[in-house]
């Protein structure tokens, strides 16, 4: 693993790591140029973001991720002249059929900050499929963090089956800020609620591809886990885990603290009660 330190910075009291970007230029559908890269590392810090593990899609006979290092130090340089003072990391968003192979040299390779941890992909499939990636990737020694599963149909029609799986296949799960936010339709703010109020997410990252739509911005987000989830689970959630990441530390899953919430399987009875006559959004 790469040494990794982070000191805080003066006068910030909330300071966030976001756990999956994509802020390396021209690698996928993620920023075009380095003038996309620089606004949106600008936009990542007057948010509060103070650290970017860079996250370029894994595209098998396209990018295979070898030169990630040479091209953050590269954008490290130009960060630096630009005086963005924004830390970057090295991970990689996997997909699934790549877990599915196991190469556990490759996929050590990928893994975020030189750790245990690797960002596996969300694909449309079933729990079966993303069940046996992650014993793959545990075969492997590393731990699969799931990408924005809020996102997928087989999810949302049964999110009580990905509790299970996470349980049972040390799985850790990571929403996306705008998926809470709604920026992606009502199913999949519902669904993102769903995981949160079951206390099944370890992790909020941006998962940022330009400065538009898909900016990489967090702190809305978080005053959001704040009011839906309590501060005590959205630090966990957003500032805690986050840092246990780049450190390889073991992740919590937060205690849900909402008064009003029964139980966690309140909510997956809601959810499958109303899916039927949700709006998709």
């Amino acid at each position: 693993m790469l040494p990794f330190s982070r000191d805080l910075r003066e006068g910030n009291l909330l300071e966030f790591i976001d756990t999956h970007c994509h802020i390396i230029p021209g690698v996928d559908d993620g920023p075009p140029d380095m003038d996309t890269s620089l606004a949106m590392a600008r936009m990542a810090i007057a948010d509060g973001i103070t650290d970017i593990v860079a996250t370029p899609h894994i595209v098998e006979g396209y990018y295979d991720g070898s030169d990630r290092e040479q091209r953050l130090a590269q954008l490290r340089k130009i960060f630096a002249s630009a005086a963005i003072d924004l830390r970057l990391s090295a991970g990689a968003e996997v997909p699934m059929s790549t877990c599915l192979a196991g190469d556990k040299t490759f996929l050590k390779s990928l893994a975020i900050n030189g750790g245990k941890f690797l960002l596996m992909e969300t694909a449309e499939t079933t729990f079966d499929q993303v069940a046996e990636a992650a014993y793959r990737v545990r075969l492997c020694g590393l731990y699969p963090i799931l990408a924005h599963p809020e996102r997928a149909t087989f999810v949302q029609k049964q999110p009580g089956r990905l509790d299970e799986i996470m349980e049972r296949d040390q799985i850790y799960c990571q929403l996306t800020a705008a998926s809470i936010e709604g920026i992606f339709g009502k199913t999949i703010k519902k669904t993102s609620l769903i995981l949160a109020k079951s206390g099944m997410i370890h992790l909020v990252a941006s998962d940022a591809h330009s400065a538009g739509k898909r900016a990489p911005l967090l702190s809305t987000c978080y005053k959001i886990l704040c009011e839906e989830l309590g501060e005590a689970a959205a630090r966990i959630i957003m500032l805690q885990n986050p840092l246990r990441v780049l450190e390889s530390s073991k992740l919590e899953r937060p205690a849900i603290d909402t008064g009003d919430i029964p139980d966690r399987g309140h909510f997956l009875k809601l959810f499958r009660r109303e899916q039927s006559s949700d709006d998709t959004g």
